[in-house]
């Protein structure tokens, strides 16, 4: 499995709003775009996403940018992957929409079933707030 870009990038995105939290200020667009090195129209279509999610609002003039409109610890990774990626399953048969018809008789489909769930156990317990606590720490082994 892997993770599409606007995944990895709407996520460093949101980390940098959420470490602008404490301050209060909104985070410009332009400072968005150029700490995490892409354009802005593609931070625009990751904003979007947010912005229905109830992630991020906007704040117009010229103090305003994006602001984190959610608590850090109410955030997990799993809830990240799923609004870029879909819900998390690791093969396709066992969705509702693509059941593989030998689904009853396949000796795997159960250990790939345990997988996922294993996998979306672990990435519930990764909310943005121990992400950033994790990498301050870190920061304090390298320096």
């Amino acid at each position: 499995m892997r993770v599409s870009t606007k995944t990895r990038y709407g996520l460093r995105i949101i980390l940098q709003l959420a470490e602008a939290l404490p301050d209060g200020k909104a985070v410009k667009g332009k400072e968005l775009v150029s700490v995490q090195g892409i354009s802005e129209p593609y931070m625009e279509q990751i904003m979007i996403k947010f912005r229905k999610a109830g992630w991020v609002v906007t704040e117009r003039g010229c103090q305003g940018g994006y602001k984190l409109n959610i608590a850090p610890e109410s955030v997990s990774i799993l809830d990240f992957i799923e609004l870029f990626e879909g819900t998390l399953e690791l093969v396709s048969c066992m969705d509702q929409d693509k059941r593989c018809i030998n689904l009853d008789k396949c000796k795997t489909s159960a250990s790939w079933h345990m997988l996922a769930e294993s996998f979306q156990r672990e990435a519930k317990k990764f909310s943005l707030a121990k992400i950033i606590d994790l990498n301050s720490e870190i920061k304090e082994y390298v320096i």
